[in-house]
């Protein structure tokens, strides 16, 4: 899951919204892990109608039950595209083997 860390006018996002998308998380997933702030990735990306320059963190969530999650994951990019006011939120899936 790639995140931005600041609305598309610049000013960052609240903390308390990464304080609760933690809370979720680990309640479902029950862990992850999550790239500090501090040190953001640069995501440049095409919008409908402009280009996008957004610092972003990764946060990697290993999902070893046999289910799978990708409801739950879509109705989060749901919530998070509201709560972070997004026009677009990368979320990447790949199948893993934990040994």
């Amino acid at each position: 899951m790639f995140l931005p860390i600041a609305y598309n006018d610049g000013r960052p996002i609240e903390d308390e919204k990464f304080d609760a998308l933690e809370q979720i998380l680990l309640r479902h997933f029950r862990g992850f892990t999550f790239q500090r702030r501090e040190f953001p990735m640069k995501g440049v990306w095409q919008g409908k109608t402009r280009l996008y320059y957004d610092p972003v963190v990764m946060i990697i969530i290993l999902d070893v039950r046999r289910d799978g999650s990708s409801a739950f994951v879509t109705r989060l990019k749901a919530h998070l595209l509201e709560q972070f006011d997004q026009e677009d939120i990368l979320i990447t899936e790949t199948p893993q083997r934990v040994f």
